[in-house]
């Protein structure tokens, strides 16, 4: 019976810990709790508390999977965001750097003030767009 309460108590543990978001278990330690669990039951086939406890721990892993999905979209839509804004710039420095003479604006006196210009407004641009549109 004491093995049921050390079960209970991981598992309102780990429940607390995804609840307020301060996860500090990993998918491992789910997988050990959740064997001990099963050894458990094998020694003691008539035990109806661990059935239930072992549906909670696959419930709390299935919470774990997604919280951990979430956490891994929110940093690809950040890096999305910051990808897509640096993009127009890697052009834009393409274009102000080639060697040749051709260009608009590359030999004039004012041709890196637009450059630096064009490149503010399109940070500016961008950034308010996906702060407009909550995409960080």
């Amino acid at each position: 019976m004491e093995k049921i309460e050390y079960f209970k108590k991981e598992i309102k543990v780990m429940e607390e810990q995804l609840l307020h978001n301060n996860v500090k278990f990993n998918e491992m330690d789910l997988y050990y709790l959740k064997k001990e669990m099963l050894e458990f039951k094998l020694s003691n086939p008539d035990s109806l508390d661990i059935d239930t406890l072992i549906e909670l721990i696959d419930s709390l892993d299935t919470a774990f999977d997604k919280d951990q999905s979430q956490k891994m979209n929110h940093k690809l839509n950040l890096l999305t965001v910051w990808s897509t804004i640096f993009l127009p710039l890697s052009f834009y420095t393409g274009m102000w750097g080639m060697n040749f003479d051709d260009v608009p604006l590359l030999t004039g006196d004012d041709g890196f003030w637009v450059f630096v210009g064009l490149t503010i407004l399109t940070i500016v641009i961008m950034f308010t767009y996906f702060k407009k549109n909550k995409w960080f």
